[in-house]
């Protein structure tokens, strides 16, 4: 979703054009107000301190970049685009986008990204990005991730499609986990009398053990 503002400073530059790129997410169209509104910014533009600027609006988690410049016509273009994230932090209600910045969730919303369920110690976060990361570029497994779930050092997966929890146990040898995966379950659909099972260890060199119900 975009937004588009302008409006004219008394600088010896005219026009100002605010760029509001937002994914869904955020709602940080506050900011282009504060740019309008907000003595200090004001003083900032009249200035010319665009890197001030920059460094101010970057203090807010949830916008990813903001590139100010003067366009061909030398009027002041301001670039402003929101963070994506690609999961929810259900312990501390929060996002996570693709570089591990937590970022605050302060309004309900109906979000279908998947949940994160547990306390995440340091440098977990990069763990996590890693098996979100290998998920979403597998054809068979993309948009098929409901949520993880921490147990101390382990990793589970629940995934659409998949009537059982995974314990996937650390991020290392992904690809490999992921085939057994998916043979495991190519297995199953092709079995009419299949057993139940409760879980699916990845925990062991090149095994997959199931436990049955």
């Amino acid at each position: 979703m975009g937004l588009f503002a302008s409006f004219t400073n008394n600088n010896n530059f005219t026009e100002t054009n605010i760029n509001y790129l937002s994914t869904g997410y955020f709602d940080n169209k506050k900011v282009v107000d504060s740019l309008i509104n907000n003595k200090q910014l004001s003083d900032l533009i009249h200035l010319n301190e665009f890197q001030k600027i920059e460094n101010e609006l970057e203090k807010i988690n949830s916008i990813r970049t903001v590139d100010i410049y003067r366009n061909t016509y030398l009027e002041l273009e301001i670039d402003i685009i929101d963070r994506e994230p690609i999961a929810i932090l259900s312990q501390s209600n929060s996002y996570m986008d693709s570089s591990g910045m937590i970022i605050k969730k302060y309004y309900m919303s109906n979000d279908s990204l998947p949940e994160i369920k547990g306390i995440i110690s340091d440098g977990m976060e990069f763990k996590i990005l890693k098996v979100i990361t290998a998920l979403d570029e597998d054809i068979f497994f993309k948009n098929k991730l409901q949520f993880i779930n921490l147990k101390g050092e382990d990793i589970f997966l629940n995934i659409k499609d998949f009537d059982f929890d995974i314990r996937l146990g650390n991020e290392f040898k992904l690809k490999n986990k992921l085939n057994m995966l998916k043979g495991f379950y190519l297995y199953l659909s092709n079995n009419s009398a299949n057993k139940k099972y409760k879980q699916i260890d990845l925990v062991f060199n090149n095994q997959l053990i199931a436990i049955k119900k």
